[in-house]
């Protein structure tokens, strides 16, 4: 974000941050699955194709921001795995909030 605000000279600015990845929805439940030492029984119920307008990937077009000279630092398998980290350090984001 701050190489947007420092760079990008458009009146609105609209930029999709991502890699140039993308993860099927297995390799998703592979990452989480071996991150968490957890082994569930996995289960579709979508059909083939999972259920109507389900993506099978989804691949950002990050051109614009990468334009502006940013990068990213991280994989996804990694951003996935760091996630989990702070969620296990962070247990109070599973706080029920009014």
């Amino acid at each position: 974000m701050l190489t947007a605000v420092a760079k990008a000279n458009d009146k609105v600015n609209i930029f999709n941050l991502g890699t140039d990845e993308y993860i099927e929805l297995n390799e998703s439940i592979r990452i989480i699955c071996r991150s968490l030492r957890v082994a569930p029984k996995l289960v579709y119920s979508g059909g083939e194709r999972g259920w109507v307008g389900d993506n099978p990937f989804i691949y950002l077009d990050t051109r614009r921001i990468r334009a502006l000279g940013w990068r990213p630092k991280i994989t996804i398998a990694e951003g996935v795995v760091r996630t989990l980290d702070w969620l296990r350090v962070n247990r109070w984001v599973y706080e029920v909030r009014a």
